[in-house]
């Protein structure tokens, strides 16, 4: 039990470098660069949406500095430019609800007296990049996490092939962290049918992980699915269309009930915005 949480922790506080790279130079692009990137489609609403990000940076950088304060003044903010019409206008119905998630979110943190500095930077950087993928759909930061998921892959099959099922289990939950950290960027994305998939997918494995017996069979059978699962959700081709079932039947259900409730939420609020438009003309 020490052994496995000593792993855990080392595992978290290497990842949690890593993570932090990436997203603090995402604060420090040249003009030039920043520019390059693709920017919002409609120009009406490009000046929130920009803000919008530049303020989600801005919340990032104070929690990684440890200004909790100034980070709360950050969150409302943030929040201010989110409930502007011109913003959500840009947004799907799905996108509206995971970013405004990711937003409370931010809030519990750093308004709760009990939430550690690492819950802090979590929320803190979710919202970052789901911001970065509203302002820049085409190449979302968000993406850069493909080979961190892609090792985390590759140590729970190096932890299996070893028999180490606490370092198995250790690492599933390390995997699920920088998933959770780009799942609200990846729905933005549009990745809706993807991320139910994948949300089963770490289910599984960390159920499996946390057996006493678990099946050896199964588990290899799960692994095999872990790269094809995450090229389908970064949209690398590659072994995307090698998906094969590994999920319980019910789970399945569950996940074919989740996207058609979506889509038809996604429908009606769309005839009701058209009936709305044309009542008022």
């Amino acid at each position: 039990m020490v052994w496995s949480q000593a792993l855990r922790g080392v595992l978290r506080v290497v990842s949690g470098v890593v993570l932090s790279m990436v997203l603090l130079l995402s604060l420090c692009f040249p003009p030039g660069i920043a520019e390059a990137r693709d920017q919002p489609k409609s120009t009406s609403n490009a000046k929130e949406i920009e803000e919008l990000d530049r303020t989600a940076a801005m919340l990032y950088r104070d929690v990684m500095d440890g200004n909790i304060e100034k980070a709360r003044a950050d969150v409302a903010e943030v929040s201010r430019w989110f409930s502007t019409g011109q913003v959500q206008a840009a947004l799907s119905v799905e996108a509206i609800h995971a970013l405004s998630g990711s937003i409370l979110e931010v809030q519990q943190a750093t308004q709760s007296v009990q939430a550690s500095p690492d819950e802090w930077v979590k929320a803190a950087a979710n919202l970052r990049l789901a911001t970065d993928a509203i302002a820049h759909p085409r190449q979302p930061l968000w993406q850069q996490y493909y080979k961190i998921l892609k090792e985390d892959v590759s140590g729970l099959n190096s932890q299996f092939a070893k028999g180490n099922m606490k370092g198995f289990a250790a690492g599933a939950a390390v995997l699920e962290d920088h998933y959770e950290t780009i799942r609200t960027a990846a729905l933005i994305s549009g990745k809706t049918t993807e991320v139910v998939r994948t949300d089963s997918w770490i289910s599984y494995v960390k159920g499996l992980g946390n057996q006493q017996n678990a099946d050896a069979s199964a588990i290899r059978g799960a692994l095999e699915q872990g790269n094809p699962t995450f090229n389908a959700l970064f949209g690398r081709e590659k072994d995307a269309t090698a998906l094969a079932p590994f999920i319980p039947h019910e789970s399945e259900r569950r996940a074919e009930l989740a996207i058609g409730l979506t889509i038809l939420l996604t429908l009606a609020y769309v005839g009701y915005r058209k009936y709305r438009s044309g009542f008022s003309s």
